[in-house]
């Protein structure tokens, strides 16, 4: 591993004693030391190679030596200058401060120490400055950051890019290229932008660090003719890698002060947020794709499983229309044969009816399925509602060998509901639980509360729901029973819905086979005081 250079001191002085003595001063405190006695030739030398110091008599600086300084400082930025000046010059040396001198020694030197301590002094107050400098540039980074990570469009973030490029490094020109694939194209610029496919941005795209250019400076041929060509007095370019696609952020200024070590640090830091932003901004873009895909195929499907559900539904109606009218068709023919008596007459026409009885039902509960109806809600207690639904079922429950046990406390707050409603969704699940028992069993209705909710409880001992209808058994036309139309869920479901409750399939307390619960809220308090003070 090299150790690094000892910085370098070129010392600009007419004469020779001065500058034998900082040679050998220096020297011998460390430093590498170059002397010229005209300041073209130090300016010359300081332009083409990296010095750290250049240490200059003021008398050097009059006439046109501020501006050549000047020029030379624009290209090496990090130059120290420290002057030295008699009393009789102080005024030189007071402009060169003004024009950005980092130190100042007075001749005759008081001692070799004060030589070597003003010129680590100088380089000391150009580092400072160096640093001051950076942390100005990269303050209005951190805003500038929260900016672009905040904006998940591409191309207003490209835009937003060149934009605040352009403010921060002070740009006549800013330009946002990408290549991918050995493919260049410009994102966004501000100013004229070259094209991608211009021979200079395919130079640059191809340096693999930062790349600082100005006329007056040491310039690749490839690019001197670039910076004639458009006019520009110096340029900045910094390229930044991001899964497998190359960025690269140009910026140019003309006429104006050559880019600083600064801008690049700026410019650079800039260039890495964005790629990092753009690169964000191409996730979110995949993603926002990939969701406007599934939602289109969610509708589709959606679609597809509706018209599916209406071919079930027609299917299932007119099998179930059929019947009866079959039925109906073949009582009226046998009743109106010539040789019928009058008793098998009656016979066939009550059988008649009873179908058609049979079709009314079938479509009254279409209707329900599909319009629950808007009824007047009142207070509903569902202790003397079961037991009014069980005293209607208690003979078909005893033929059936089914047992009913009730457990529903007799202080269960009410809810408001349509008491008829109600009674329908409970008949429906109590004549469920006695169909899944063919053999006789134990039906459990239970009452509790949960919270601000009332909860009833339908329970059996039957087989239970097999897994593979769990998920669907409250659509139409979903039904464990051979001949069932799969309604009386689905309208039982609708009404629950439409009392702002739930109808669940849940986990049994008591019995070992299907349980489904009745979720509604409890009737709140100033229903219950109406209803005291009709009383």
């Amino acid at each position: 591993m090299h150790s690094p250079l000892p910085p370098l001191v070129v010392v600009a002085d007419p004469e020779e004693g001065i500058l034998q003595l900082c040679a050998t001063v220096l020297e011998g405190a460390g430093f590498r030391v170059r002397g010229f006695r005209s300041l073209p030739e130090a300016l010359t030398f300081v332009r083409a190679n990296p010095a750290d110091v250049l240490l200059i008599d003021t008398q050097m600086l009059e006439e046109d030596g501020f501006a050549l300084l000047a020029d030379v400082r624009g290209q090496r930025p990090t130059l120290a200058v420290v002057v030295m000046s008699g009393f009789a010059t102080m005024d030189s040396a007071l402009a060169a401060f003004r024009h950005g001198a980092d130190g100042m020694l007075l001749k005759p030197f008081e001692s070799t120490r004060t030589l070597v301590e003003g010129v680590q002094e100088g380089l000391n107050n150009r580092r400072r400055k160096e640093e001051t400098a950076r942390l100005a540039a990269l303050r209005p980074l951190f805003a500038v950051a929260e900016k672009l990570m905040a904006e998940t469009r591409s191309q207003a973030l490209q835009e937003q890019i060149v934009q605040t490029a352009q403010d921060l490094v002070h740009a006549q020109m800013v330009g946002l290229y990408m290549w991918e694939s050995q493919k260049g194209r410009l994102l966004a610029g501000r100013g004229v932008a070259p094209p991608a496919d211009a021979a200079e941005m395919r130079w640059l795209s191809q340096q693999q660090e930062p790349v600082r250019l100005s006329q007056s400076g040491h310039t690749p041929p490839e690019m001197a003719a670039c910076l004639r060509r458009w006019g520009w007095s110096s340029l900045l370019s910094v390229p930044v890698e991001r899964k497998g696609r190359r960025y690269l952020l140009v910026a140019a200024r003309t006429p104006a002060p050559s880019f600083q070590e600064a801008d690049e640090a700026t410019l650079g830091i800039l260039a890495r947020l964005g790629a990092a932003a753009l690169e964000n901004a191409r996730l979110h873009e995949a993603l926002r794709e990939s969701l406007t895909r599934l939602e289109k195929s969610q509708r589709a499907l959606a679609q597809a499983e509706k018209m599916a559900a209406i071919g079930r539904l027609t299917a299932s109606l007119a099998h179930e229309v059929n019947n009866p009218l079959q039925a109906v068709r073949n009582s009226l023919y046998l009743a109106a044969r010539p040789n019928m008596s009058a008793e098998q007459q009656q016979h066939y026409i009550h059988l008649a009816r009873r179908e058609v009885e049979r079709l009314s039902a079938l479509v009254h509960r279409m209707l329900n399925f599909y319009r629950p109806g808007n009824v007047e809600r009142h207070l509903v207690h569902f202790r003397p509602l079961v037991e009014r639904v069980l005293t209607l079922l208690g003979e078909q429950m005893a033929r059936a060998g089914v047992q009913a046990v009730a457990d529903v406390p007799p202080d269960l707050p009410p809810v408001a509901g349509v008491e008829d409603q109600l009674q329908q969704v409970l008949l429906n699940l109590l004549i469920n639980a006695m169909e899944a028992m063919p053999q006789g069993g134990t039906v459990y209705v239970l009452g509790w509360e949960e919270g601000d909710q009332v909860v009833l409880a339908v329970e059996d001992v039957g087989p239970g729901i097999p897994e593979a209808l769990k998920s669907r058994i409250f659509e139409p036309l979903v039904s464990t029973k051979p001949q069932g139309t799969g309604l009386g869920l689905a309208v039982s479901y609708n009404i629950i819905n439409a009392h702002h409750g739930q109808l669940q399939l849940a986990e049994p307390r008591r019995g070992t086979g299907a349980a489904f619960h009745i979720v509604l809220p409890r009737a709140r308090q100033e229903a219950l005081t109406a209803k005291a003070e009709e009383a």
